[in-house]
């Protein structure tokens, strides 16, 4: 490990890290709690689209993607989940996040790639304040930590 993002890894990163933040902004007292996953995934398939992943002419546009699930080879849960003994990680419910394997019509340079960006979380009546969040997030940040 060379404690630095290639430029592949930086891309699908920065947008995992643009969808746990429209998810972030979505989440709020009073708001369905499927909200946070429909802001995130909408990054995510957008972001598929801009790099490549998925092929526009193949699976068309965004509401294309998103409802025929086109997204779903690099996306296959839904985003966020309940905290406890009994209900962590229960059902499709995880972290937004993007994984890659190879596959026909799959850039090359983004084979094995797989990010997802996990915080804690509580909703308080200012909305969504992450709890979990005493390490850098960015990508610089993270490349300063590791070379310390």
């Amino acid at each position: 490990m060379s404690g630095k993002f290639s430029p592949a890894q930086r891309e699908l990163y920065d947008i995992v890290l643009a969808s746990q933040e429209a998810a972030v902004a979505t989440t709020a007292p009073g708001r369905h709690f499927m909200e946070p996953h429909e802001a995130a995934l909408k990054v995510l398939a957008h972001g598929m689209l801009d790099t490549g992943l998925l092929d526009l002419n193949q699976v068309g546009g965004l509401e294309d993607v998103i409802a025929n699930q086109s997204y779903a080879q690099f996306y296959m849960h839904r985003t966020g989940h309940w905290l406890g003994m009994d209900v962590h990680d229960c059902g499709d419910y995880r972290e937004p996040g993007i994984y890659v394997r190879p596959g026909e019509g799959v850039p090359e340079h983004y084979w094995h790639i797989g990010i997802r960006i996990e915080d804690d979380a509580v909703v308080t009546p200012q909305g969504c304040e992450l709890i979990s969040r005493d390490m850098p997030v960015k990508a610089d940040e993270i490349e300063a930590l590791m070379r310390g």
